[in-house]
């Protein structure tokens, strides 16, 4: 809950900094840009984010002209997601450090497709200015689910002590952290995925500057809200209430051209 009070905080700070920016940008003294330009049809984009679960992704996004202040399109984004329960702690039986996650049983890949438009506030009519613009979009939400393995302490038949990779099961057969040496390969899992769907809206702003009108870089800030028809299983029931809205704010970097 406070790191996402903070986040919010640091939002909003760059919504302050991004309009003053873009208001900077229209009173400076820069040359219009009077060159003839081509009217550029298509944008392809390319960029990574770090969100508020202390996690992030990457995306990719294909507009078009709608207007000549607005562009269509559709995204592409793949990021990690946790629940807000979770904590990594350390062994206290490893030798050399490691970590697990107690009551995890799931490890989430939020896969969101979705279509929406990119408006815009300001243009770049100055040079070395930037431009403001007000993104949103909404769509598919599928998530891929990869069960969690730890190693742990077994002791065999013959009551031989050793370290095996299991499935992790923190109520009955790992409820005791001094067999937890910690996580097992981050590989283990996926050949076990489960698949959820559900829905996502996701709203922004941006500023965009770059040298070459074919070319530029773009920093967005924004929240995203995914919804889904039931809880998904992240946790266990027994160390936290797992939900079916996931509220994520974002903090992304962009690149991209014109064509």
């Amino acid at each position: 809950m406070f790191k996402d009070i903070y986040l919010m905080r640091v939002l909003a700070k760059m919504y302050v900094f991004v309009l003053v920016l873009a208001g900077f940008s229209a009173f400076a003294q820069n040359d219009l840009i009077t060159e003839p330009t081509l009217l550029y049809r298509r944008r392809i984009q390319f960029g990574a984010n770090l969100n508020s679960a202390e996690l992030g992704g990457v995306n990719f996004k294909y507009q078009w002209q709608k207007t000549a202040l607005q562009k269509n399109g559709f995204e592409v984004e793949l990021a990690r997601l946790r629940h807000p329960k979770e904590e990594r702690v350390f062994s206290p039986i490893s030798e050399s450090p490691r970590k697990y996650t107690p009551g995890r049983v799931n490890m989430a890949f939020f896969l969101r497709t979705g279509y929406g438009q990119n408006a815009f506030i300001t243009d770049r009519i100055y040079k070395n200015s930037v431009s403001l613009h007000y993104n949103y979009s909404f769509g598919l939400t599928t998530v891929f689910l990869k069960p969690i393995y730890i190693d742990a302490s077994v002791r065999s038949a013959d009551n031989r002590e050793y370290v095996a990779t299991e499935k992790y099961d923190p109520v009955v057969k790992h409820n005791n952290p001094a067999v937890i040496f910690g996580n097992a390969s981050f590989t283990r899992g996926f050949d076990e995925l489960s698949v959820r769907a559900g829905g996502h809206f996701k709203n922004s702003l941006s500023v965009e500057w770059g040298q070459y009108p074919e070319d530029y870089y773009s920093l967005e800030a924004g929240f995203v809200v995914d919804v889904f028809p039931r809880e998904l299983p992240l946790m266990s029931d027994q160390f936290a209430k797992n939900k079916n809205v996931f509220f994520t704010l974002f903090l992304g970097f962009t690149l991209g051209y014109n064509k």
